[in-house]
């Protein structure tokens, strides 16, 4: 399960305005701007920059979109694949006990 800060960015990578993924997440601009910045301080590099009004990714901040893009991508088909197989849920079960 991702990280809800990683949600956070990658609504505002959609977006590209802190506000309208803040409407989206039914979530203050604030708290979008909190999880920005814990990001950046996690990854240590700045994910965004202003260009007067406009929002830009850095490189970084590119990079690591596409990356928990395929992050999350997969842990979706992981979790189909999980939920589809009864057999899994079986073995799995018996093995605890």
């Amino acid at each position: 399960m991702l990280d809800f800060r990683v949600d956070t960015f990658l609504c505002v990578c959609r977006f590209m305005n802190f506000t309208h993924a803040a409407r989206e997440l039914n979530i203050t601009q604030p708290a979008v701007s909190q999880h920005i910045k814990y990001l950046e301080d996690f990854y240590c590099v700045k994910l965004f920059e202003q260009d007067g009004k406009k929002l830009l990714l850095t490189d970084e901040g590119r990079i690591l979109c596409e990356k928990m893009m395929l992050i999350r991508n997969d842990e979706k088909k992981l979790r189909d694949t999980l939920l589809k197989n009864p057999s899994l849920k079986k073995t799995f079960h018996s093995e605890l006990q």
